[in-house]
């Protein structure tokens, strides 16, 4: 029973890559599921056991890809004492999208989502909205580590600090993906962080 369970994870997490595959490349309404199993190598059949239809698989996926990002911040704000984890995840995700293909797929997805039925693109906003809502949750959670461990000043509002870092953060994001900041912008940060960091230090 657990590797059949496995298995159904592994064909699910397939079909999911196939479908990024095709919806970021094709008109939504022109990519077909039948289109997506055969590209795995699964009947239609296969499919409609993983998800209920087109919308459900397009839903499930941009879940999935925000699932994804939260798990590379939480591993950061599991070693709070490493300040340097933070900054350099900030930097790897600036650079992701000059050289990570997948990456750049679901740029392409996201640039595509004035073709989804409203109804998605409502759901996928509030998907959307709420990762980025736990992303300044666990920000918040690190500075509030850095305040009781005397590394990071008392006086700043924690909440305050993490929606400044993390609309920062996904501005600059936007900005890159859409071609408008040098490809050597993420090491600028550095000035950035350096002078957050002399900003935020507790004994500057």
């Amino acid at each position: 029973m657990r590797r059949t369970k496995e298995e159904a994870q592994e064909t699910r997490l397939r079909i999911l890559e196939s479908a990024l595959d095709i919806f970021s490349e094709k008109c939504y309404s022109n990519a077909s599921l039948t289109e997506i199993a055969e590209h795995v190598g699964l009947s239609k059949g296969a499919l409609y056991w993983h998800f209920k239809n087109k919308n459900d698989l397009l839903l499930q996926l941009i879940e999935t890809l925000c699932r994804g990002n939260e798990r590379n911040l939480e591993s950061v704000i599991q070693n709070p004492e490493d300040s340097q984890k933070l900054r350099n995840y900030y930097k790897t995700e600036l650079t992701r999208p000059l050289t990570d293909s997948r990456y750049q797929k679901i740029h392409r997805l996201m640039q595509r989502r004035n073709e989804w039925p409203e109804e998605i693109q409502l759901k996928v906003r509030a998907v959307v909205a709420d990762s980025i809502a736990r992303d300044k949750k666990m920000v918040k959670m690190l500075i509030e580590s850095g305040q009781k461990e005397g590394r990071i000043r008392n006086d700043l509002s924690a909440e305050a600090v993490a929606v400044l870092l993390s609309s920062i953060f996904h501005g600059l994001c936007v900005m890159q993906l859409s071609g408008l900041l040098p490809k050597e912008f993420p090491e600028y940060t550095d000035i950035l962080f350096d002078a957050m960091t002399k900003e935020l230090a507790a004994n500057k």
